[in-house]
């Protein structure tokens, strides 16, 4: 799970439920899903409002009387901006959803062949690119030959346009490395995308 800077681990829980959700959550939906006294989320959503991570909205369900506040988690900035990206490429190339997209992975190089630079140097190939995961956010773990990302730094967007997303992935892997050959098998729905390098 994601700790968000300035976040406890259970407001951080309270915030992941937040972000599975594309629409506000009351209290009442909350102490469901979570199982928290009312009091104990009050307290880890004024907090998450307080910090940025989420927004106060007025939620009518039908009925008379005042509305009731919803939580809606909100989304960052950069996300907003790499989804619209990805389904401006998505749309200009014709990219299906299983087809990484050439021009989108031509990209990802270019920012690998930064990183590599950034990284200094670093012999082993296989460390490198480990390296260079790690410190993009994608909790790589060796597994065997391949590596395994246990996280992505652009999930919403992988989800919702793994065509550009996961091709500039792969793209940043082989940047990294200085040679093609690389396999990235995507997993954007279950996280878990499995790297092979050449």
């Amino acid at each position: 799970m994601e700790i968000n800077a300035g976040v406890t681990s259970a407001q951080s829980r309270v915030l992941a439920v937040l972000r599975d959700e594309a629409r506000p959550l009351t209290l009442s939906d909350l102490q469901g899903r979570t199982g928290l006294h009312a009091n104990t989320l009050r307290g880890h959503l004024d907090a998450l409002v307080t910090q940025g991570h989420a927004s106060r909205v007025a939620v009518r369900r039908g009925g008379r009387g005042r509305p009731a506040w919803g939580y809606l988690a909100r989304q960052p900035e950069y996300e907003s901006l790499a989804i619209a990206l990805a389904a401006g490429l998505e749309s200009e190339h014709g990219a299906g959803p299983h087809t990484l997209d050439p021009a989108a992975a031509k990209g990802g190089q270019a920012w690998g062949e930064r990183l590599r630079e950034q990284l200094g140097p670093v012999a082993e190939p296989r460390e490198r690119v480990r390296l260079a995961l790690e410190h993009t956010g994608f909790s790589p773990r060796v597994d065997g030959d391949d590596l395994t990302l246990h996280s992505c730094p652009l999930l919403e967007a992988a989800r919702t346009h793994p065509a550009v997303v996961c091709a500039v992935h792969l793209g940043l892997i082989e940047g990294v490395l200085g040679t093609s050959g690389a396999e990235l098998h995507p997993r954007p729905e279950t996280l878990g995308c499995m790297v092979r390098l050449p």
